[in-house]
């Protein structure tokens, strides 16, 4: 059963400035690709459940894409290269009440544009697991 926790949805160009929408839960269009936004459901390497929303944005490459989480109080910003149906992120905290953080994320992407993946955190031992997913 996937949880959905709604968020103010924000948006954010290529690790440019945060601009809030009109209301929450108010998507940005969804783009070409895998450009769009998505629901996230995940555990955290040290075994801290989330949700929230994941916006990604295509970049001038279009191989590479801006990735933004808004989780549980949290702000993180990445950039990520896709490679057939997988995603690699590297990523960062952009606000957070734990203080900076960086690591790195990598995904499936299914056939019905699901994505399935882990995410570790830079000097944290273990691996989280995320769930992202379009509503529908």
């Amino acid at each position: 059963m996937r949880r959905l926790l709604l968020v103010p949805a924000l948006t954010i160009g290529a690790l440019g400035a945060v601009t809030a929408c009109s209301e929450p839960g108010t998507q940005v269009v969804d783009g070409e690709g895998i450009a769009g936004t998505y629901t996230v459901n995940g555990v955290d390497a040290v075994g801290i459940e989330y949700s929230g929303t994941v916006v990604i944005t295509a970049t001038d490459d279009r191989d590479r894409f801006a990735v933004q989480w808004i989780v549980t109080g949290a702000i993180q910003e990445g950039l990520g290269t896709l490679d057939g149906d997988r995603l690699d992120v590297d990523w960062r905290s952009v606000a957070s009440p734990r203080g900076d953080s960086a690591g790195s994320a990598s995904y499936v992407i299914g056939p019905d544009g699901d994505m399935t993946g882990t995410r570790t955190i830079d000097g944290v031992e273990g691996v989280g697991t995320e769930e992202i997913f379009q509503d529908g």
